[in-house]
Order: C-alpha cells, then structure tokens, then sequence
C-alpha cells in the first residue's frame, strides 16, 4: 500500500480509501469484517457523508471506530453541501444547499452523529456556479481554524471554479483547498448518473500533477464495469446503461481482458481498469467500495499490478499495442 502527504494532515493517506455509502444495506457483522480487513492491509481512509446510505451510514462506522478505538490511526473524509436525499434514497438536486450555513449546518451534524471532534478531510460535495467561491473558502477555513477539520476541498468542481478558489484562498492567506473528489476511472462516461456529478478525464486528471491539490476519484472502478458484470441485452440499470455502455468503453474493456490475462490468472480485469487510475504518473488515490472482504481482497491485486507507460497508452486507446 502506498501513502501520500496532503496538504494540512499530519498523518499520510493510503491509495486505497473505502468507501461508505451502501453501509445501512449490510448486516453490521459484515461491514466491521470489511473494516477490519481494509485497515488490516494498511488502508487507512474512511469515505463518509451525511446522506450516505440514507444518512445511516455515518451511525455504521461510528459506532465500529467507538468499538474499535481506531479514530486516531484514520483518516476520516466526510462532505457538506449535497443536496437533500430522502429516506427513500430519493434526490432533490433542484435544492441547492452549496451555502455557507450548510457547510456549518452538514459539518455540526455529522460531527454530533459519528460523535467525533474533527474530521480529518471535509468537501464540498457538490458545486453551485452562482455562489461566489469567496463565501464557501471563507467559511470552511473559518471551520479549519476552529480545529473541526484539518484539511478542506471539493468534490465535483469544475478545474476553473478550483483555480478560482486556490486564487481567493493564496491572496486570502488561507491553507486552502488540499483536495478534489471528482469521478475518474479508465471509462468515459456519457451521462451522469447523478445530478451535478463530476466525471474527470485524463486531461482533468493531468492538471493535478505538480500542484498541492492532492486527487481522490469516487467511481474508480467504473461502478464495476470493467469487472463485466453487466448484461449487453438491454436488462442492465438504465443509469449504467447511459452512462458507460458506449462502444469506446467496451473496447477499453476489451483490451483490459487481454493485459489480465497476460498479467497472470489471479489478475481480473476491474484490476487492471483501477490500475489505469493509480499509473498516472502523479500522486492518486481510488475510493473503492467493495461489499465483502472477497471483493476487497479481489481490490487488492491492484497492488502488485503494475503498468508501464504503453500500457496505460494501449488502455486509453491512444495506441493499439503494448509494444506501439
């Protein structure tokens, strides 16, 4: 496992982060097997929101860490500013709530529901174009002096609007935005699945390298569509329908079948798709969102999976041979 430095934290922040967001679904004898097997190979980051899993999912991993005593060894990652979603798991995206006061209203929330007294990392989960970023720095810096978070940034921003807050934070002597949280995977996608979602391509991704914006990709792994779990007749989710299921992909898809199998039988080909994330050249780390500890420990081949530079360009499509 590898770790990096970001900007603010004084512990590192391992490759793989687990993600949270189905934990209400799960048996909770399941979900603390999954935790405990995630730190046990040296993960250390905890991906959590207020309306996760219909806002239970924060209640799942404090009560593990309150079991546990583990707060101190992680990294907590957790958001403000998401739309409402109801009980039903229904979204309300037309309510925006990127505002100042929901950024204090989400962080005191979740503070008190997963009784902690910080969060390690807290993002602006979405974006709203029409609220100057002046307001939004202003406040979670306010909130980084406070001591109730350590380290602030974004989650499905636009390059341009993140610019336009490192600029205001810079000249604002701020510590500033130490991360963004876009999707990034091997796949292009078409049509979000979310409203106000972020799907970054390899340009996007380039623009972190050099900079102390330190890249997190939700949906590493394609939603698992590189792992080929899909039907082609029609069946699959109409969201992943629209938003994956187009002829680059399949292609990608492809091509990440065949390196597997040169790579070795245990490498499956969502571990060469991840691979592509992690071979970039610049300091990334993947949320993965795994259901049990098989599909973990199947995450974890990505480990030992190495790409070179003509591999991740045959990946891409770029060139149509390893060896081009």
């Amino acid at each position: 496992m590898k770790y990096y430095q970001v900007k603010g934290l004084d512990k590192p922040v391992s490759e793989i982060i687990l993600g949270t967001g189905w934990f209400n679904l799960a048996p909770a004898e399941q979900v603390n097997e999954l935790m405990e097997a995630y730190v046990a190979s040296g993960g250390n980051v905890l991906d959590t929101g207020r309306f996760y899993g219909v806002g239970k999912s924060e209640r799942v991993v404090a009560d593990w860490i309150k079991s546990t005593g583990k707060r101190e060894e992680l990294v907590l990652i957790n958001k403000a500013g998401h739309h409402y979603v109801d009980e039903n798991n229904v979204h309300y995206p037309e309510v925006s709530r990127v505002k100042p006061e929901c950024i204090t209203e989400d962080l005191e929330y979740s503070l008190n529901n997963m009784q902690l007294e910080y969060f390690d990392m807290y993002l602006l989960h979405r974006d709203d174009v029409t609220v100057p970023v002046g307001d939004l720095m202003d406040r979670l810096e306010q909130h980084h002096k406070e001591g109730k978070i350590k380290a602030y940034g974004v989650s499905n921003w636009s390059i341009e609007r993140i610019e336009e807050s490192m600029a205001y934070c810079e000249a604002k002597g701020y510590q500033g935005i130490s991360v963004n949280n876009p999707s990034y995977s091997l796949a292009r996608v078409d049509t979000p699945r979310w409203v106000g979602a972020v799907y970054a391509d390899d340009a996007y991704a380039r623009w972190h390298e050099g900079k102390d914006v330190f890249l997190i990709s939700w949906a590493s792994q394609a939603a698992g569509f590189f792992a080929d779990i899909y039907p082609t007749d029609g069946t699959a989710p109409a969201d992943i329908i629209a938003a994956y299921f187009n002829d680059e992909n399949f292609e990608k898809l492809h091509r990440c079948n065949i390196l597997a199998a040169e790579k070795g039988q245990d490498v499956e080909p969502i571990n060469v798709a991840l691979a592509y994330v992690l071979s970039q050249g610049f300091p990334v780390a993947a949320v993965a969102g795994p259901r049990n500890v098989k599909e973990y420990l199947s995450t974890l081949k990505v480990l030992d999976l190495k790409l070179t530079p003509a591999e991740v360009a045959y990946l891409s499509l770029q060139t149509n041979s390893v060896t081009a």
